[in-house]
């Protein structure tokens, strides 16, 4: 008797599962997220703690006194939701809460883009605000101020 080997459909159910167990780790499919200002940017370096800072609008100003404008995708976006995560430490869900807090002390939380196109325009035509984009979609209208990895393969931050 032959031992039988695995059919193509075999073989497709298999990479199917693969992947599908790949995009729950890592949705966006991205290994880094790249945080982005203008080219003509006066920010000059930014690093995870001081990002949580700037989002979460603890500090609202550059050290040069100008507004910190920082920049976000919309909720529910893939991207958004592992920035949130990676960055802040909670989900997008989890920081309605919080802004409903901050609202009652006139803070505001940062504004929305709807696309990492428009997140490009956006700093690269206001030097004090600054967003995140996938790294593979950053152009010569930004520059990166941080890499946040995406840890692959385990629900772990990389470092």
């Amino acid at each position: 008797m032959r031992a039988r080997r695995p059919g193509l459909a075999g073989l497709a159910a298999a990479l199917a599962m693969a992947l599908t167990a790949a995009a729950a780790e890592n949705p966006t499919g991205v290994d880094a997220i790249a945080v982005v200002v203008g080219r003509s940017s006066f920010v000059g370096e930014v690093d995870r703690d001081g990002l949580r800072e700037l989002y979460l609008r603890r500090q609202r100003v550059w050290p040069n006194g100008a507004p910190v404008i920082p920049v976000n995708l919309p909720a529910g976006h893939a991207l958004r939701e592992e920035f949130s995560r990676l960055v802040l430490g909670r989900s997008s869900r989890d920081l309605v809460s919080y802004w409903n807090g901050r609202y009652f002390d006139g803070i505001r939380p940062p504004i929305v883009l709807p696309s990492a196109a428009a997140v490009r325009a956006y700093v690269a035509a206001e030097p004090a605000a600054i967003g995140y984009v996938p790294i593979g979609e950053v152009d010569e209208t930004c520059r990166i101020l941080l890499r946040v990895p995406r840890p692959l393969g385990s629900e772990k931050e990389g470092r």
